[in-house]
């Protein structure tokens, strides 16, 4: 059962793995941990609704009351969590549609951590009901108004902007339109019906996935375009040109926004983050730190710093202002806004970015050796690169005086190991790729040597 733990909470195969049975027992292990009101919502996934009330019936039988948003964006949920008990959203994000999870709120509309998922375990054999007369009841929302006049709160748009908008069939439908409407844009959708089988595009929102956006946005001459995932904390940029943005340009761009004025002000990034979004944050007299990949550990490091943003090149960003919980639509009002200040078009973005150039790929390897191969790893890279810093804040990551870094990372879902480099020349990137990979597989065979 520990495998269904993600950074993300827990996920898994749709009813094999995350059961009704299995969503009862975690609503009831939870309100064991901390009774009280609960907001609850659910994406476009098939199976959503009836995980959703299994939940809802085990915090219910363990005391607690639940306020139904029914089908809602996670940063919805997110939002009506603060203040409450917590918060609970069926989801699997941006995974293909037979898989479903569930992703955990505090009272302050953050995400738990995956040590608070791990603790949780132990308690769903053991978790106690209520007596009779003190279960929990369950009515349902009036709506997601006030998330959305949240929203809308932040947008200081200066023109009127015309925006194309791709939901992808996610929950964002419900949302987005109303949003950028309400902000002051000009809309124009696709893809807008809530289907939890995703039929038009993936529910990831890759460049491969967003061909429809850039027609919409050429073919209507418009300024901008959005696509969303699944459930909404993510999104991404195409330009007035029907061009997508690179994720790591958008970042860099809205991370150096940040700290824009606020010298010594700190953004975080994961590992796994180009080194342009350091240059151009450094640029503007910010600095960048990096945790786990994730964004519950983005989270837990802008906390302990008091970092003015984070994000992930997925399209996940958190303004602490406005919300501990990365929201795809809320980013999009922002970006228009910082666009709006900056004068620049979409197509601008990345204009005075260095070429930088990445290299990924993945290795074989058996979660057993996973573990002894790290530790060896960071012994032999401390001796291939002398003078670089070398950290194990997720992996094995080796940064370089000209900005060129080598990270090796073990997927936590896979067996495999996953490396990244990136350098301002391909051949480089290439190069410094391929010696990791080399070091790698000659560490697995030593290791398979003395089994």
């Amino acid at each position: 059962m520990q495998g269904l733990v993600s950074s993300s909470g827990f996920r898994g195969h749709a009813i094999r793995e995350i059961s009704p049975e299995f969503c009862m027992k975690v609503g009831l292990a939870l309100s064991n941990v901390l009774k009280g009101k609960y907001a609850v919502g659910h994406d476009v996934r098939l199976t959503s609704p009836l995980l959703t009330q299994s939940l809802v019936n085990g915090l219910n039988a363990g005391g607690s009351d639940v306020i139904d948003l029914g089908m809602a964006p996670t940063p919805a949920v997110a939002f009506y969590a603060e203040g409450k008990a917590g918060g609970a959203m069926i989801t699997a994000s941006h995974n293909p549609p037979e898989y479903n999870g569930i992703k955990l709120f505090d009272e302050r509309g953050a995400s738990k951590t995956q040590s608070f998922y791990l603790s949780l375990l132990p308690r769903l054999d053991t978790a106690t009901y209520s007596a009779w007369d003190s279960v929990g009841s369950t009515r349902s929302s009036e709506g997601l108004y006030r998330y959305l006049d949240h929203v809308t709160s932040a947008a200081a748009f200066k023109k009127m902007w015309k925006v194309g908008l791709d939901p992808g069939n996610g929950s964002t439908a419900i949302t987005a339109p109303i949003a950028l409407a309400q902000s002051g844009a000009s809309v124009s959708t696709i893809n807008l019906a809530p289907d939890g089988t995703f039929p038009a595009r993936g529910s990831e929102p890759d460049e491969p996935h967003l061909s429809g956006l850039s027609e919409l946005v050429r073919g209507k001459g418009l300024d901008i375009g959005f696509g969303y995932d699944g459930d909404g904390d993510r999104m991404a940029v195409v330009d007035e040109h029907g061009k997508f943005v690179p994720q790591d340009s958008a970042l860099a761009f809205a991370a150096s926004s940040a700290v824009r004025g606020r010298r010594g002000s700190t953004v975080v990034v994961n590992v796994d983050t180009s080194a342009v979004v350091d240059i151009m944050v450094e640029k503007e007299g910010g600095r960048v730190l990096r945790s786990k990949v994730g964004d519950t550990y983005i989270l837990e490091e802008m906390t302990m710093n008091g970092s003015v943003f984070g994000g992930e090149t997925c399209g996940a960003w958190i303004y602490p202002g406005y919300a501990m919980c990365p929201d795809g639509v809320l980013s999009s009002v922002i970006l228009m806004n910082l666009l709006d200040e900056s004068g620049l078009k979409p197509s601008e973005i990345g204009d005075g970015l260095p070429a930088l150039y990445l290299n990924r790929r993945k290795v074989a390897c058996p979660d057993y050796m996973k573990v002894p191969l790290m530790r060896i790893l960071n012994d032999r890279v401390l001796e291939m690169y002398p003078g670089s810093e070398v950290t194990n804040v997720d992996g094995v990551r080796v940064g370089m005086t000209d900005r060129s870094w080598i990270l090796v990372r073990p997927s936590g879902t896979e067996p495999i190991l996953r490396i990244t480099s990136e350098a301002s020349s391909e051949s480089r990137s290439r190069e410094l790729a391929d010696s990791l990979f080399k070091v790698v597989e000659e560490i697995k065979e030593e290791l398979t040597r003395k089994q």
